[in-house]
């Protein structure tokens, strides 16, 4: 620790010691605690950051992916990657807050400051100040995106999907493009698409079946969706079909004034969003297993924010020339088993397998429990120096 930062502490201790026993009582943070709550938001700010960046990467990986594979409509690729923020912002702000905490404790442990803070009296337990002050906004954030903006946007996603499958140009039915589906059996060419994305202007296509070829070719089509079946049509007017055998000369005309054709369905995404989409309100009352996995599931970023933070003190814990890959090592572990935990008890709990009064509640309390007694054991140490 450098001269500078120990003259640092020596001023404060001044300043801090006749106030301490008040400034512990009372809702304001003491100058040292200030400098932790800094010290844990600036990391905080900077970590969700970079996982921003890293998340946004992944999820506009995924929906290129699914576009590329037909499961969705390019013509909402930002739409879905506004709509999916807020699932980002409940699985990557409970990890940043235990970054946040290892880290900036961490670099108090590995500069000798902790030692000083030690020496003037400040025990483990004056952190819990700024680590609730700093946890409660976050976790109030959490249950508010988990319980009303996450709802909300898989609501508004599942109509967007809907509504993309009734209009031809967000689909991706371009101009001027041939559209290779049902692996290559099936080619579909349309020169112009009217503004209202359903009506078609002259359309080609391609289409083998059974050993058998047919050319369809006609000046004006519909697409629409039956909203029964959820069959995709085209409605094609004033055309002709010219049918023949693949390896063979004979083939015929005919004339059509209007001839429907059922397009290939393509492969969604897999994710049914249904019950994501429900309101917290209705939600919570039903009795059935999944609605109680899923309210608790959103209840869980809120909790694991609290659960993480508190946990994050003792593994932050380090002599000053003790490496940082033990502790980094032993978080990740951490971290990894209780949101495995937490996702298979999910699993469980929405089939049934495990009571509905047990749920997820049990997984939060043991971290917990482990974090209290470890607190409590390694705050000894902390405490006597």
């Amino acid at each position: 620790m450098s001269w500078t930062s120990a003259s640092f502490y020596k001023k404060t201790l001044v300043n801090w010691a006749p106030c301490q026993r008040k400034t512990i009582r009372g809702f304001k943070l003491n100058i040292l605690q200030k400098y932790i709550f800094r010290e844990w938001l600036l990391t905080f700010l900077a970590v969700t950051v970079v996982l921003l960046i890293v998340m946004f990467g992944i999820s506009l990986g995924e929906l290129f992916n699914d576009i590329a594979g037909g499961r969705l409509p390019s013509g909402l690729l930002w739409v879905l990657i506004g709509l999916k923020m807020p699932e980002v912002m409940t699985t990557i702000l409970p990890l940043s807050v235990f970054i946040a905490v290892i880290w900036g404790l961490g670099r108090l442990y590995r500069d000798q400051e902790m030692s000083v803070m030690r020496a003037s009296g400040f025990r483990w337990q004056m952190m819990l100040r700024p680590l609730f002050t700093f946890l409660l906004p976050v976790c109030a954030f959490l249950l508010v995106i988990g319980l009303y903006l996450s709802p909300s946007a898989a609501a508004a996603t599942q109509r967007a999907l809907e509504e993309a499958f009734r209009n031809a140009s967000e689909w991706g039915l371009q101009t001027g493009q041939f559209h290779v589906l049902r692996g290559g059996d099936l080619v579909l060419y349309v020169e112009a698409v009217e503004k209202d994305g359903k009506t078609l202007n002259n359309v080609f296509i391609q289409q083998r079946q059974n050993e058998r070829e047919q050319v369809w070719a006609a000046e004006k089509g519909y697409y629409w969706l039956d909203k029964n079946t959820g069959n995709r049509y085209l409605t094609l007017e004033n055309g002709q079909i010219t049918e023949g055998g693949v390896d063979s000369l004979d083939f015929g005309i005919m004339n059509f004034s209007r001839n429907d054709l059922k397009l290939p369905e393509p492969e969604r995404r897999s994710t049914d969003i249904s019950q994501e989409a429900v309101s917290s309100a209705k939600i919570l009352l039903s009795n059935d297993p999944k609605d109680a996995a899923e309210i608790q599931w959103r209840l869980s970023p809120a909790l694991a924010a609290i659960v993480l933070g508190l946990l994050a003190i003792p593994l932050s814990h380090s002599a000053p020339r003790e490496g940082r890959g033990g502790r980094a090592l032993l978080g990740i572990l951490a971290y990894s088993v209780y949101a495995n935990v937490l996702y298979m008890w999910r699993n469980w709990l929405s089939e049934g397998v495990i009571p509905v009064f047990l749920g997820m509640w049990w997984v939060h309390l043991m971290v917990l429990l482990v974090a209290l007694v470890w607190l409590r054991r390694q705050g000894r140490m902390v405490g006597r120096g």
